[in-house]
Parts: structure tokens; C-alpha cells; sequence
């Protein structure tokens, strides 16, 4: 599949505004009352600038989040096409959870965004909502696909209902995130992060045979 347009290829003032947004809401600003101001100020770019790329603060936001969650995508995109096993490739995409735990947990608010199970203001929904026709929303779903074929194809997997596996890989993605969530807090009963894959990996294999 064809990737977009490249990070060089973006304007450095544009870059620094879909940098500054993802980086607020990690830190708990209100997506509902981010005000350029604030963005612009972050990005170390003055307001009016903003203007000269984006038409209204709501495409702003909107094309600052879908920039996000394609780069997180294009990551496992490349994980996805090694030359790697199928377990292999579920570690490394454990391991990637881990090592980008905050971005995950700013990932994991915009999927809440996407499927609507986080309120967001009218104009901003308007505007998500038109910019995701020119987003590919489904390739997170081919990329699952083709790592379970694989481990059909490996001997390790058997279920063939598309959805169930989409599901089953989902959920323990959402149980890892929990879990290290867990860990973040020092929670004792734990495991420690090692055990976790495992448990994770042996999980997800057996939920799809």
C-alpha cells in the first residue's frame, strides 16, 4: 500500500504544530478548548502562521491527530513487512507498545476519538468526520490481517473468521496497555514486562485456535 506524503516533504512550521498537539492532550489539555494561541505558542510559531496552512482551528486539530496515529501506523507497517516470524513480529510489536508507552496511551485517547466513545465538540466532529474520507482508516485492519495469515501460515494459527481475529489481536493489544498502565502505578501483582509478552503472545495464540 502507498504511503503518504513523507515527513521531509511537510513544512517544519506544520511539523511542529502536529508535534505540539498530540504532545498537549498527552499532558491532559481539553481537546474541546485547545485554542491556537496555546498550539502556536507550544510550537514556538506565531498565530498567524497557523492560519497560512490551516483554515480554521478545528482542521488544525484534525489534520494534527490523523498525522499522529499515521505515523504510529506507518511503525507497525514496518514491523509487519520484516522478513521476521509471526511470533517474532507480535514481540516486536509488544516491544514497540513498551518503548512508545506514552505516545500509545495519546494513540489509544484518538482511537476513543475515532469511534466516538470520547465526547468532542460539533465543529471538531464535523471536521474529523470529512477529514477521515481522505484517511485510509482500515489499514491498521489489513495490517493485523497479514500477521495472522502469516501465522496461519507458520502452523500456529487456525481461526479464519476475519473478525474474531481482528478482535482477538485488538484485545490483547488493549490487555498489554492495561497492564503496563498497571505496572506505571507499581502495582505488585504485576508480572514484570518480559512475563507479560509472553503471556500476551501465548494468549492471543490460543484465543485464535
Amino acid at each position: 500500500m502507498e504511503k503518504r506524503k513523507q515527513t521531509a516533504e511537510i513544512p517544519e512550521k506544520v511539523l511542529l504544530i502536529y508535534q505540539a498537539v498530540p504532545q498537549m492532550l498527552k499532558e491532559g489539555a481539553d481537546i474541546n478548548t485547545l485554542k491556537v494561541s496555546e498550539i502556536t505558542e507550544r510550537a514556538g510559531i506565531g498565530k498567524g502562521t497557523a492560519y497560512e496552512y490551516f483554515s480554521s482551528k478545528e482542521e488544525l486539530i484534525t489534520r494534527a491527530l490523523l498525522f499522529y496515529i499515521e505515523k504510529k501506523v506507518n511503525d507497525i507497517e514496518n514491523i509487519s513487512e520484516s522478513q521476521n516470524s509471526f511470533p517474532d513480529k507480535i514481540h516486536a510489536v509488544l516491544d514497540y507498545v513498551e518503548q512508545n508507552f506514552d505516545d500509545i496511551r495519546g494513540f489509544c485517547m484518538l482511537v476513543r476519538i475515532g469511534t466516538g466513545s470520547y465526547e468532542i465538540s460539533e465543529p471538531l466532529k464535523n471536521e474529523y468526520e470529512r477529514m477521515q474520507e481522505t484517511f485510509d482508516c482500515h489499514r491498521m485492519d489489513h495490517l493485523i490481517d497479514r500477521m495472522i495469515e502469516q501465522g496461519r501460515q507458520e502452523g500456529i494459527l487456525t481461526e479464519n473468521n476475519t473478525f474474531l481475529c481482528r478482535m482477538a489481536f485488538a484485545s490483547q493489544m488493549m490487555m498489554y496497555t492495561a497492564a503496563l498502565l498497571q505496572q506505571e502505578k507499581e502495582d505488585l501483582n504485576v508480572p514484570e514486562t518480559e512475563k507479560l509478552k509472553t503471556f500476551v503472545y501465548h494468549a492471543l495464540v490460543k484465543s485464535l485456535n
